[in-house]
């Protein structure tokens, strides 16, 4: 999905469909770093800012869940649940690369923490080499995420919760390209079927 009129990776509002997010995530020669950090922004509905600055200390295994220490909206931490397959895969990631308590999760070969431009980078190379046709930015995962879950039933409240957003009218805007999915899923069958 793409949102004409925008210009650069930073002003596209673009998000994938369920299908378009599967075929990304399920490619077998996705890099394993790519793949985890694709799967937290869109499970955890992270701001790659967030993200970027997640320690392994801020995770906690018992409860499920990734400690934000700040963020865009407040400098109040937050709880953010991770599904169960992705905590899993960000538990193996640590084991496999020795990672202390108090190292980024992610992290550059210069041990720094990664930049934002560098998962930006990474994250179009492989959706290019796999074929997503959709303009791809670290934000379209949370945009997909919050848009999935309107979709699917999950209460607006419920998702402003998880997106973290201080008002209501933030998350309204997500519920707006719900329902743009909605229209052109209708729009399809109307024109191939009904030839409307």
């Amino acid at each position: 999905m793409y949102k004409k009129g925008s210009s650069g990776h930073k002003q596209a509002k673009t998000w994938l469909s369920k299908e378009e997010y599967k075929e990304l995530i399920s490619d077998p020669y996705l890099p394993r770093q790519t793949d985890l950090m694709i799967q937290l922004l869109y499970s955890c509905a992270f701001r790659v800012s967030e993200m970027i600055n997640v320690r392994v200390n801020d995770v906690n295994f018992e409860n499920a869940t990734i400690c934000i220490r700040e963020s865009k909206t407040s400098d109040t931490p937050a709880l953010v649940p991770v599904p169960p397959p992705i905590l899993k895969m960000t538990q193996q990631w640590i084991t496999d690369n020795k990672l202390s308590p108090t190292k980024h999760l992610f992290y550059t070969t210069h041990s720094k923490k990664i930049s934002r431009t560098t998962i930006h980078n990474q994250i179009k190379k492989e959706a290019d080499r796999i074929g997503i046709k959709t303009v791809i930015t670290t934000h379209t995962f949370r945009r997909s995420r919050a848009t999935h879950l309107l979709d699917a039933g999950l209460p607006i409240e419920k998702v402003s919760q998880l997106l973290r957003h201080k008002h209501m009218s933030s998350t309204l805007v997500y519920l707006q390209l719900s329902i743009k999915g909605l229209q052109k899923a209708i729009s399809e069958i109307d024109k191939n079927e009904l030839d409307f």
